[in-house]
């Protein structure tokens, strides 16, 4: 029975398509439905072989299109401005969050209703090490809109 399974997991394995292509935005050619979305001298990929929504490393923001494209504009959005936000206030998400949400306030992408949206998606996240439950968080980004 192990073998099968083995067997038919590689046969899987075989047929999904193993290289998906990832596109760069060079610093100031990127934006996400028709915003422009820049980060200083960031670079922009965009490859759905990213295991998470978006990932900041020096220099470059990994975000994945398919886990975006079940999102409305604000959230991709946010997640786009979180990742950002790594470049400006270093690792802590708490803090990424909150440049993250004043930058796109004062931007003009998050209107109030934003939250409601954010709750919902957040409501059943039970955080990590690095990130508080989905409701305090929203709770946390919901105070640094309003200061």
């Amino acid at each position: 029975m192990r073998a099968q399974v083995f067997a038919l997991l590689f046969a899987l394995a075989s047929v999904a398509p193993t290289t998906a292509k990832a596109q760069t935005f060079p610093p100031g050619t990127f934006g996400i439905d028709g915003v422009p979305v820049v980060c200083g001298n960031v670079t922009f990929i965009v490859t759905p072989q990213l295991n998470d929504v978006g990932m900041a490393q020096p220099g470059f923001i990994y975000l994945n299109p398919n886990v975006l494209s079940q999102m409305s504009t604000s959230m991709k959005l946010f997640w786009a401005a979180h990742e950002c936000g790594h470049h400006v206030v270093g690792s802590d998400e708490n803090a990424a969050d909150c440049w993250a949400i004043r930058t796109g306030r004062d931007q003009g992408w998050f209107p109030p209703q934003t939250f409601q949206e954010m709750m919902y998606q957040f409501q059943y996240n039970p955080g990590d090490f690095t990130h508080a439950p989905g409701p305090v968080r929203v709770q946390q980004m919901m105070h640094c809109y309003a200061t």
